[in-house]
């Protein structure tokens, strides 16, 4: 008899004490979930940054070189508003540099995606040779 009352309180203490580790197991799995979705949204804007720097570095180079002929070597920003680069820009730079008789257009294209917390910018260059 003197058993049973010791043994009494021990299985609810055993329970609380389960309910505590599965509770901070969930919250701790619920942090983790979390950060892998921030990291998951910081790729996708660094991509999509990336993809607007290519982009305007294609506009810049066929505003210099057209194929009709007659381009010039100037900046612009470009804004997109396709729904693969919604809330992104390129602003894209031209400089001349003759080399050796040479001439070249170098340009540089500035891709900036997203804003506040999650914003990424993402830099492309570009030599041609004239």
């Amino acid at each position: 008899m003197c058993l049973n009352k010791r043994q009494r309180g021990l299985g609810l203490v055993g329970a609380i004490f389960i309910i505590v580790i599965i509770s901070l197991m969930s919250v701790a799995m619920s942090r983790m979930l979390q950060s892998d979705s921030d990291t998951f949204s910081y790729e996708i804007t660094g991509l999509k940054a990336f993809l607007a720097a290519e982009s305007g570095a294609h506009l810049g180079l066929n505003r210099a070189i057209p194929p009709a002929g007659g381009g010039t070597c100037t900046g612009r920003t470009f804004n997109f508003t396709d729904a693969a680069l919604n809330r992104c820009s390129a602003t894209v730079s031209c400089v001349t540099q003759v080399v050796n008789t040479d001439t070249f257009y170098i340009l540089t294209s500035v891709g900036q995606c997203g804003s506040g917390e999650i914003a990424a910018e993402r830099t492309v260059e570009v030599r041609i040779a004239l």
